[in-house]
């Protein structure tokens, strides 16, 4: 069980996240990975690797399973397992056009790569979709799409419905200083349930609300008159929010993970602020 010394070893974790990689599911290899470090990191770790474990042997009793699945529901564990999608097979696909808003970065490191999320929302459709770029040593991350502005474009979404996209033709002119449509806090937690519901294994989903900081036992959270939810992300980039807002509500696209949900963009009365994760610059640099 998990009191297998084995489990505080990495290379148990490593040799299984590379088989995993040879049967092309890099997506479960990069779980795997993860559970490496959350062995022994804190007092609840045994509670994090077993959920994560059963997320795990939930996507894998899902694979067994396909032919008998929902086409969505079967391409979006194919999508959790990682099983590639050719660009070109994408790209063929029925464009999804709309404006859409830039309306939030977050960059994070996975083992050796940097991948950045841009999360898009159709100003007509009111659908998300998130465009994805990896960098490894000394390469550049896609800043195409600049945060705060709106781009009437062609998306091209992979199969089952995934909130990823590659980005396609572009139509027209960026728009400056274009905020998404921004709710409540409980509107937000409707939405990502919804999106839990359907996809349990789910690691992140964007949500716009319009909300404060403030701190409740000590710990900041996102609240509003509805609720409230826990806050993550630097102090720079709470620090930074703070002093923008003068601790007013303001309309803040967010990132929600499991662990709480982390800013990415302040949009003031005059400015936009992009105050999402960002990648190593020491690692990430001029290809």
């Amino acid at each position: 069980g998990l009191a297998d010394p084995a489990l505080a070893r990495y290379a148990t974790w490593d040799e299984l996240a590379a088989r995993l990689v040879d049967a092309r599911a890099g997506a479960l290899a990069n779980r795997v990975r993860r559970l490496a470090g959350l062995v022994g990191a804190g007092p609840d770790w045994h509670a994090e690797v077993l959920a994560e474990l059963g997320f795990l042997h939930l996507i894998a009793q899902a694979g067994q399973r396909l032919p008998d699945l929902p086409g969505p529901l079967a391409d979006a564990v194919a999508t959790a397992s990682g099983w590639q999608v050719r660009h070109a097979d994408v790209l063929a696909g029925v464009p999804d056009t709309d404006h859409w808003f830039v309306a939030g970065r977050s960059d994070v490191r996975e083992d050796r790569i940097e991948v950045r999320r841009i999360w898009l929302q159709g100003r007509d459709t009111g659908r998300w979709a998130m465009l994805l770029s990896f960098a490894a040593y000394q390469q550049s991350l896609d800043d195409s799409f600049e945060v705060g502005s709106a781009v009437h474009a062609d998306l091209h979404r992979y199969p089952g419905g995934s909130l990823r996209a590659l980005a396609g033709r572009r139509h027209g002119d960026v728009l400056s200083i274009c905020p998404p449509p921004a709710g409540t806090v409980r509107e937000a937690c409707t939405s990502i349930g919804q999106a839990v519901a359907a996809e349990p294994w789910l690691e992140r989903f964007p949500a716009v609300v319009r909300a404060m900081p403030t701190t409740v036992d000590g710990r900041w959270v996102l609240s509003d008159g509805t609720g409230a939810l826990p806050l993550l992300g630097s102090d720079r980039a709470l620090a930074t929010w703070l002093a923008a807002s003068a601790g007013d509500p303001v309309d803040v696209p967010v990132e929600w993970t499991p662990h709480g949900v982390t800013p990415l963009t302040v949009h003031a009365d005059d400015r936009v602020l992009d105050i999402g994760p960002r990648a190593d610059p020491s690692f990430v640099g001029s290809a």
